[in-house]
């Protein structure tokens, strides 16, 4: 059980929601009204579920199971009148899984999700007159890929064409078609090894290296608690077979269900990010394929076979929430001395950003901060404002994006912190500042 207690105060774990969390928002909490998107494109969406004939599904067990992936994408488009907005999870059965299996509650406790629409419409047609840059988005484990549905939105809605993937079996639930669905199932992802006392040196090294004296310090305990979970930092290949596959996918042009979509597509000017152990996909990804141009690593520690060593090359950003609250030293108002993933801003050999939120923890970086707001005040979620920390991902991931995608001057990268904005600290390294 400490093992797992671990993994849920580094995220990366959804089954810790059925241990931080008791209470959750039910049928009688007033739905709330997610802000309209502020970019000048309409909003569309689309879903198709991609088979890699190439790949069992080693999950199952079954030779002739072949690894399917759901993918959602929403993208610019001119909406026409009279069009219904969907709900802002395009299927609110996955977050109803997620909450329902991981609280043992029924289904019908969240049919709240059903009232809480959005702002994307299902098949609009796409904008016309331009090429959009592609970015791919992985989910935290446990999760869904509709997690950070608001973000999707704000990008599309600024020119961003976004496919999300769903990592079936390490993914909440996903809907594969044809009456056929994976449902989480994190036995199979558990380290064997782990034990009590294992679990409680990796908790000593995470709290150590966010109190370390010097780099040196800091490295040796990171290096303890990254690579003393193996389970997390050799199973992230099949998440990068993932990517891979569905990139492949794109650049040929090959699922019908996009077809529309395939002229808009700039694949040359294409992103990777992801939160969580999505956010660690990302980063993998950006430091061995050359096709992603830029990339995001939203709260995710960075697992990988990596060794430690990370000179990514390309422009990289990384979203941390406060840790403060491991240390046990919240409210300071400063940054720890060091952040979980500092030695990829050490190594890294191009652009490299590192953003903190105040009074933040791992789950405020999703939509599950509005869509479970009895959840805040528990061990699930920090104190911070859903609608700040959705204020701040939405303004720097659009700004990081629009800097090195589209070559557009974004002056909030520059160093100065807006003051209605909870961030803790924003550091840079190999940029012009």
């Amino acid at each position: 059980m400490t093992g797992l207690k671990i993994t849920s105060r580094i995220g990366v774990l959804a089954v810790a929601l059925g241990m931080t969390l008791s209470l959750v928002a039910g049928a009688d909490d007033a739905p709330f009204a997610p802000p309209a998107p502020t970019g000048p494109y309409g909003v569309g969406y689309s879903r198709a579920v991609l088979v890699d004939q190439s790949r069992a599904e080693s999950a199952t067990g079954d030779a002739d199971d072949h690894r399917a992936l759901a993918v959602q994408v929403w993208y610019p488009a001119t909406v026409p009148l009279g069009a219904e907005a969907m709900t802002l999870v395009p299927e609110p059965a996955q977050a109803a899984r997620m909450m329902a299996m991981n609280l043992d509650l029924p289904l019908e406790t969240f049919d709240y999700l059903n009232d809480i629409k959005g702002h994307s419409f299902a098949g609009a047609p796409v904008a016309d007159g331009r090429r959009f840059p592609v970015l791919v988005y992985s989910h935290a484990f446990g999760l869904f890929s509709a997690e950070n549905s608001q973000l999707m939105e704000q990008l599309a809605s600024h020119g961003y064409i976004i496919f999300a993937i769903d990592h079936p079996f390490q993914a909440a639930w996903v809907n594969l078609g044809e009456g056929k669905s994976a449902t989480f199932n994190p036995a199979a992802y558990l380290d064997p090894d782990m034990t009590p006392e294992k679990g409680a040196a990796l908790e000593a090294a995470l709290v150590g290296m966010h109190k370390a004296a010097d780099y040196e310090g800091y490295l040796s305990l990171a290096r303890e608690f990254i690579l003393g979970q193996q389970s997390y930092v050799k199973g992230i290949s099949l998440w990068l077979d993932d990517t891979d596959f569905v990139i492949d996918q794109l650049e040929a042009k090959a699922v019908p269900a996009f077809a529309q979509l395939y002229h808009a597509m700039n694949m040359e000017r294409l992103g990777v990010f992801g939160m969580s152990y999505g956010g660690a996909t990302a980063g993998m990804t950006c430091l061995h394929d050359s096709r992603c141009k830029a990339g995001i690593n939203i709260v995710g520690v960075q697992f990988g076979e990596h060794d430690m060593k990370f000179p990514i090359t390309v422009p990289f950003m990384m979203l941390n929430s406060d840790q403060n609250y491991y240390t046990g030293e919240t409210g300071r108002g400063v940054p720890v001395n060091f952040e979980a993933n500092d030695f990829v801003f050490h190594e890294a050999k191009g652009p490299v950003y590192s953003l903190t939120v105040a009074d933040a923890k791992h789950m405020n970086f999703c939509d599950l901060a509005h869509l479970m707001p009895e959840g805040k005040g528990e061990a699930f979620f920090g104190s911070v404002s859903p609608d700040a920390v959705n204020k701040v991902v939405n303004t720097y991931v659009l700004a990081f994006f629009d800097r090195y995608l589209k070559g557009k001057s974004t002056p909030v990268l520059d160093g100065g912190v807006p003051e209605d904005l909870p961030v803790l600290e924003f550091i840079q390294r190999n940029t012009d500042e």
